[in-house]
Formats: C-alpha cells, sequence, structure tokens
C-alpha cells in the first residue's frame, strides 16, 4: 500500500510538473550508456522503454537511434546496424556519421563522402582525421607518426569522447599490436587514461602490455576485470578481445592447459565474428546497389516531369495561338479532341503483372540448382537473357528467383559462382597458384583483371595474391 501511494504521488509530479520526467529520462540515457559495452542487450532494453513510455524531442531521438546503432553493433546484429546507417548522409546527424564511419572500417570498407569532406562539424573533423591516419597505418603510408599522434591526443582532449570512441578504439587497437618498442607508450596511455572505465580501452592497453613484456602490470590490470561478466556478454568482439589477451597472457607464462581451453573459445568466437562481418560485407554492397537504383528511378522521374511540363506548356502556348489567331470553330475542336485524346492515354491502366507461381519457381530453383553444377557461368558471353532462354523462363521470373532464394542480384550470384569456381581450381590443382592474376580472371570469366580482383576480395575478404599465398603457407 505504501508503495502504491509513492508511486502515485511521484505520477502527479510528473504529469503536473513534467521536470522530473526529463530527470528520469536523462537517468535511463545515462544507463543506457552504462550498459551499451558489456550488456548490450540490457541498454536496447532501456533504449525500448524509453521509445514507449516518454515523449522525445528530436535530439532525444537522435540520442536514441545513436545508441541503437551502438547496441546493435555491439551484439553483432549488422544488419540491423547497416539498414539504420544506410540512408544519405544528408539526412544523418554528425554523431550516426561518424558511427557509420567506425563500423563500415570494422567491416573493412574505407568510406568517405561530399557531406564528410564538406563539413565543419568538430567531431566529424575529428574523426574523418583519425580514420585517414589509421588507413595511412594499415596501407604502411609514410607518415609522420610521432606528430601526428600529438596532434590527435591534442584534440582528444577537448572532443566528445563518447562520439570519438569506436575511432580511437580502432586506433588504439592497431598501436597496440603494432608497437613493439614503447615508441607510441605517449599516446596509448593517455587515450586509455581518457577511457580508464571502458573495458574495452582496458582490454586493449592490457594487450599492449603483454606485447611489450609488461605482464606484471598486465595481470594486475586483468585481475581487476569482470571475468565472469565478460564471459557471459553479448558483445561478442568485447568477449573475442577477453579471450585474446588471455591467451597471449597463457602463452607468455607458460600456462598450457588455460592456454588451450582459451584459443578453443577465441576461435570460435572469431570464425562467427567473421561469418557475420561477411556477410555483413555483402548487405552493405546491396543496400548501395538498391540505393543507386532508387536515385536513378528519382532522377528519371524528376526529368520526365520536367520534360511532361515542357510539352505541356509548349502545346497549350501553340494552341492558344492557334485559337486567337485563327478562331476556326474546327480548330477549336481538334484541340477539344486532343485534350480528349490525352485524357483518354492518362486514363488507361498498364496491365498488371503475373506474379511467379510457386509450381513454377520450384522447376526454376531445380534448373538453377542443375546450372551451378555446369561450369556454364564462366562463359563471358552469359547473361540475364540468355540465361533465362536456356532455363526456358523469362527474365522477370529468373531475377526474382535469384533476388528471393540466392538473395542476391544475377550478376552478383554469377561472380559468386565464378569465384568459388577459381577458389576450388587453386585448392584441388595447386598448378593453378602458379598462375597470373589475369589469367585466373580469364579462366573464371572475367572481362578483366580489376574486375576479378575486386569481386574475388569481396567474397573471400582479400585479394588472389594473399589467398594464394594462404594455401601455399598452410600446405607448408
Amino acid at each position: 500500500m505504501k508503495k502504491l501511494i509513492v508511486f502515485l504521488f511521484n505520477f502527479c509530479i510528473l504529469f503536473v510538473f513534467g521536470k522530473p520526467i526529463d530527470q528520469e529520462k536523462k537517468q535511463l540515457f545515462q544507463k543506457a550508456g552504462f550498459e551499451m559495452t558489456l550488456a548490450p542487450e540490457k541498454a536496447s532494453e532501456v533504449l525500448d522503454y524509453l521509445e514507449k513510455n516518454f515523449t522525445l524531442n528530436s535530439e532525444e531521438q537522435q540520442k536514441l537511434d545513436y545508441l541503437r546503432i551502438r547496441s546493435s553493433f555491439f551484439q553483432n546484429n549488422l544488419t540491423d546496424a547497416l539498414k539504420k546507417i544506410s540512408s544519405s548522409d544528408e539526412n544523418l546527424s554528425p554523431d550516426i556519421i561518424v558511427l557509420k564511419q567506425s563500423i563500415l572500417y570494422y567491416l573493412r570498407i574505407y568510406y568517405d563522402s561530399e557531406v564528410i569532406n564538406a563539413s565543419h562539424d568538430k567531431d566529424i573533423l575529428f574523426s574523418k582525421e583519425v580514420m585517414a591516419f589509421l588507413n595511412k597505418l594499415n596501407q604502411s603510408r609514410p607518415v609522420d607518426k610521432k606528430q601526428e599522434l600529438s596532434d590527435i591526443l591534442a584534440k582528444a582532449q577537448s572532443c566528445n569522447l563518447m562520439i570519438a570512441r569506436e575511432s580511437l578504439l580502432y586506433l588504439m587497437g592497431f598501436l597496440a599490436d603494432h608497437d613493439k618498442d614503447l615508441t607510441d607508450s605517449f599516446f596509448l596511455t593517455n587515450i586509455y587514461n581518457l577511457y580508464k572505465n571502458d573495458l574495452q580501452f582496458k582490454i586493449v592497453y592490457a594487450n599492449y602490455l603483454i606485447n611489450n613484456n609488461k605482464l606484471e602490470t598486465a595481470e594486475q590490470m586483468i585481475s581487476e576485470l569482470p571475468k565472469e561478466s565478460l564471459e557471459q556478454t553479448t558483445n561478442l568482439n568485447l568477449k573475442y578481445s577477453y579471450y585474446n589477451i588471455m591467451a597471449k597472457l597463457y602463452a607468455k607464462t607458460q600456462a598450457h592447459d588455460n592456454y588451450r581451453e582459451t584459443v578453443e573459445k577465441k576461435d570460435v568466437l572469431l570464425k562467427a565474428l567473421n561469418q557475420t562481418r561477411f556477410s555483413a560485407k555483402n548487405k552493405w554492397f546491396n543496400i548501395l546497389e538498391d540505393n543507386f537504383k532508387t536515385e536513378q528511378e528519382s532522377l528519371l522521374k524528376n526529368r520526365r516531369k520536367i520534360l511532361f511540363s515542357i510539352v505541356g506548356i509548349s502545346t497549350l502556348i501553340i494552341i492558344l495561338i492557334v485559337i486567337r489567331f485563327l478562331q476556326i470553330n474546327s480548330q477549336v475542336n481538334e484541340y477539344q479532341n486532343f485534350i480528349l485524346k490525352i485524357n483518354l492515354l492518362k486514363e488507361k491502366k498498364a496491365p498488371q503483372q503475373q506474379a511467379i507461381s510457386e509450381k513454377t519457381e520450384n522447376i526454376l530453383l531445380k534448373k538453377l540448382d542443375d546450372f551451378e553444377n555446369t561450369e556454364d557461368y564462366i562463359k563471358t558471353d552469359i547473361s540475364l537473357q540468355s540465361l533465362a532462354k536456356k532455363l526456358e523462363t523469362n527474365t522477370k521470373y529468373l531475377s526474382e528467383t535469384i533476388n528471393t532464394h540466392k538473395h542476391k542480384n544475377f550478376n552478383a550470384y554469377i561472380n559468386e559462382l565464378r569465384i568459388n569456381y577459381i577458389i576450388n581450381k587453386l585448392k584441388d590443382k595447386p598448378i593453378y597458384r602458379s598462375y597470373k592474376i589475369r589469367y585466373l580472371a580469364e579462366e573464371s570469366g572475367f572481362s578483366t583483371h580489376s574486375a576479378f580482383t575486386a569481386v574475388f576480395k569481396t567474397v573471400t575478404g582479400m585479394s588472389p595474391a594473399n589467398y594464394i599465398q594462404l594455401l601455399k603457407q598452410k600446405e607448408e
């Protein structure tokens, strides 16, 4: 009874004055942020509660959208995250643009846009600088490393740390893995101090210490980590980072049993992360393709409107001149007949397209399976039209079936079959590993070396040369 009275009292205050509601919203946003890294699923529940029970202004809705994307990303639900960032940058807030750039970097996709290049927003500019520097390091391009790190560190002191988090985390992770002589210690230590309460930064810094044989300090830092929570977290990247440093520590301290057990867990996680990353990467390219088609259709539609307007206005002017100067009834009637014809044309309905039946679809799927067991897809002249003719169907049915059941468009479907074909050749016939990339491209049906390399990297995540080198290393 007492709890009920307190609840009703608080409700009255919230209803009449409003300010406690704002305070509660603020606390819920803080809670979502607090839970985000270690328990992103709880953060998502808090955000659901916020959206369902409170009226949010535009700024609060923007913040909620940003946190939702981070929650999906941390839970390895990359498809949802990509859907939310797929809009044009003109329609996204600066914090989501920065997060978008970080998520695509995680998928190994370099992202830039006119909005980013033209922006004067402090957070976007800082993230752009960090990611540009990180890409230089990944590509082993010459840089004044100490000076650039000093500049980034100085700007980090006054930036929005939540928005800059992923950019700085990726940079810190790269340096932790590659700095073997403590050259970058000044940067890593200062960034770690900025995010001292963030578990992921703590783990990255512990990794840096282990790589540089500072085992006593690393062990002390690891002992303070919430082991049980890290074992159960739905943030798979965080869990993987934890297993990674534990495996390294066990290897350094020769704790062989613990090492083997941890490596097994780490490998299972890595496989899951890579599979999700690969699927998400393909999903992103499909989104880009769909967006491009939508933009082209919109542009064509606008051009048609302009053309129709010009034609309409021109026709009207001509008709008015004819009526004014000639004033002949026959011409007036002709004009009226012309207008009538136009209206009749407008009223005609386009014939409805018949949807593909289930029986036809099943027959077509069987034919596609048979087609995949041939090597016809490596023919350079294969097209949607030629394959439709070969399978005794039409291009609409074939395209719809491939999109629905193969989850990709026709070109992506054929290209993936070609890449899988050449991968099998490389695996089964070692002689293929000594062939030039141009020959492999021609062998698998690609018209150019560059197109083959681009598609191969999209499907496998690595270049043909790197893949061949990996096969050779495995055999050795």
